[in-house]
C-alpha cells in the first residue's frame, strides 16, 4: 500500500508529496479530521514515502517493495514509532520514552518518523512535555500528531505543527470502498455510508450495532405515527438504549428515515433513498404526513441529538421531544 492506494484525500496527500519533493518537509505536522477516516493509515504512507530505499526520479510515494516499506507495513521498522492511547488517552510514561528514542539519530531510515495518535486526548500535564521536542526537533526526525479536534490542543502546540486537513468522504466513496473492500450489499454499504459522517473507519465499526437496530419497527410504530400516546411515549423511552453513544446511533438512524420521508413527499419520482429496502412501507406512511409537519419533527429530533451530545437527561430529552412530536 502507498498514497496511491488511499481512498480519497487527494489535498492532503498532494501537499505531502510537494514537501517530499522539493525537499521542504516540515519537522511537525498535525493531522486533523474525524476519528476513523484515514489519518493513520496516510501517515503511515507518508513514512513510508520518507525512508522508501528504492532509487526514482520521482521520490513522491513509496515503492512497496523494498525492505523499508516492507517494515513499515508490518510495524517492525525501528525509525517508525507509532504511539497510539492506553485506555483512554496518550499516556505520560509514553511521551517521555518517545523522547528519549527521538534522540538518537535514525537506526536504518532516512528520517525518524512519530505517529502520535489521539493529540486532542493527552493528561493536562503532557502538552508542555511534548512542546519540548516540538520546539527543538531532533535532526532527521518527523513528528506527525493526529487530532479529531483542534480545540483540545494547546495553541502552542499547534503554532509549531503544520496543520492538513482531512475532510469527511462522500457517501459515495465510503459506500464503494464497504462494498469491494468488506462485501458489503449496495444497501447496507450505503446506509453505513449515510451514517459514518465521511469516515470508513466509523462505518464499518458501527455496522453490528445498526444491523441490530429494528429499523422498520421505528418507522411503522414511531417516526411514522401522527399522534403518540403517554403510554407509548412511556414505552419507546424504557425501550430505546440507556448507553448514550448506543441512543445517538439510534436517533441518528431515526433521522436518517425522516429524511427518506421527506424525499418521499418532495420528489414526484421515487427518489434515492438510504433505507431503499423500506420503500413498501414508507411509502403509505409518507401520504398521510405533510412536509412542514415532517420538517418539524426532523428539526425537533436534531436538538434533541445536540442536547444529548451535550449530557443532557437523556429520559428527560426524549420525552420532551416525543411530547413535541405529539403535539405537532
Amino acid at each position: 500500500m502507498s498514497f496511491k492506494n488511499v481512498l480519497g484525500h487527494s489535498r492532503p496527500i498532494e501537499m505531502l508529496q510537494r514537501a517530499i519533493e522539493n525537499e521542504k518537509v516540515m519537522n511537525s505536522y498535525l493531522f486533523l479530521g474525524n476519528e476513523g477516516i484515514g489519518k493513520k493509515y496516510v501517515a503511515l504512507q507518508f513514512a513510508k514515502a520518507l525512508n522508501c530505499l528504492e532509487e526514482r526520479t520521482e521520490r513522491k510515494d513509496a515503492c512497496d517493495h523494498c525492505l523499508s516499506c516492507k517494515k513499515i507495513d508490518r510495524a517492525l521498522h525501528p525509525d517508525v514509532l507509532l504511539i497510539e492511547p492506553i485506555g483512554q488517552g496518550i499516556k505520560k510514561e509514553q511521551v517521555l520514552q518517545m523522547q528519549k528514542e527521538l534522540a538518537y539519530k535514525p537506526y536504518e531510515g532516512k528520517r525518524r518518523v512519530c505517529i502520535l495518535t489521539a493529540a486532542d486526548r493527552m493528561a493536562h500535564d503532557i502538552p508542555n512535555i511534548l512542546l519540548k521536542t516540538l520546539e527543538e526537533p531532533p535532526l532527521h526526525t518527523v513528528i506527525v500528531l493526529l487530532a479529531n479536534n483542534s480545540r483540545f490542543i494547546l495553541p502552542t502546540i499547534l503554532s509549531r505543527c503544520q496543520t492538513i486537513r482531512f475532510n469527511p468522504l462522500s457517501i459515495s466513496l465510503v459506500s464503494r470502498w464497504l462494498i469491494e473492500e468488506k462485501g458489503l450489499n449496495e444497501t447496507e454499504a450505503h446506509l453505513l455510508a449515510s451514517l459514518s459522517d465521511g469516515s470508513p473507519g466509523k462505518a464499518w465499526e458501527i455496522q453490528e450495532e445498526i444491523s441490530q437496530i429494528p429499523r422498520e419497527e421505528l418507522l411503522t410504530d414511531w417516526v411514522g405515527l401522527k399522534s403518540l400516546s403517554v403510554e407509548k411515549i412511556g414505552s419507546w423511552v424504557e425501550s430505546l438504549p440507556s448507553q448514550r453513544e448506543n441512543l445517538i446511533l439510534v436517533l441518528e438512524v431515526t433521522k436518517t428515515l425522516l429524511r427518506d420521508l421527506v424525499m418521499m413527499k418532495t420528489l414526484k419520482e421515487i427518489p434515492p433513498l438510504i433505507h431503499s429496502d423500506l420503500l413498501q412501507v414508507m411509502e403509505p406512511l409518507a401520504a398521510n404526513w405533510t412536509l412542514p409537519s415532517l420538517l418539524k419533527r426532523m428539526e425537533i429530533l436534531h436538538h434533541t441529538v445536540l442536547a444529548i451530545k451535550g449530557n443532557a437527561n437523556t429520559s428527560l430529552a426524549l420525552e420532551a421531544m416525543m411530547l413535541s412530536w405529539a403535539e405537532g
